[in-house]
């Protein structure tokens, strides 16, 4: 085996400069969570909302959005 090939083995372990990645990042996972959830729900209350002709479907759906990925983040992050 090549030395070249046992310096590039992946060892499982993190460079030294990420050792709080996930920490740092979990504020940024959690606002992109709530903005996901809200244009998901929102796209499909608007297709909902004008095919019959609702538009209070919209909000609805916006809100209901935010319901879940919040009960989404508190599931991932309210556990620890």
């Amino acid at each position: 085996m090549n030395t070249k090939d046992m310096s590039n083995r992946d060892t499982g372990t993190r460079p030294p400069g990420r050792a709080g990645a996930t920490q740092d990042n979990a504020g940024w996972s959690i606002f992109s969570y709530l903005i996901a959830g809200m244009v998901a729900y929102g796209l499909v209350g608007w297709l909902v909302a004008t095919v019959t002709h609702m538009p209070l479907l919209l909000p609805l759906s916006v809100l209901a959005g935010l319901v879940v990925a919040v009960a989404g983040i508190v599931y991932k992050y309210g556990r620890s």
